[in-house]
């Protein structure tokens, strides 16, 4: 599910970064080949992948309540 969110956000920013994907994990690689750096892009994307990826719907008031803190349901570990 991660993978596919950043896919989107990427392809929708037309800004592709690097994935590292593994069992247990994803890293995100963000860099202007361009540019040969980090550029504002890099930051932009970040943010947005970031703010979608670790939203918790619990902690906000609304109809979706989150996963139940249960290690059964979790599939992503946040900060």
């Amino acid at each position: 599910m991660v993978v596919n969110t950043v896919g989107h956000l990427a392809e929708a920013g037309f800004h592709h970064p690097d994935l590292v994907v593994s069992y247990a994990f994803v890293t995100v690689k963000l860099m202007n080949h361009a540019a040969k750096g980090i550029t504002e892009k890099d930051f932009t994307l970040a943010k947005k992948i970031e703010a979608v990826v670790m939203w918790q719907p619990g902690l906000e008031s609304g109809a979706l309540t989150g996963t139940p803190d249960d290690p059964r349901f979790k599939y992503i570990k946040y900060d």
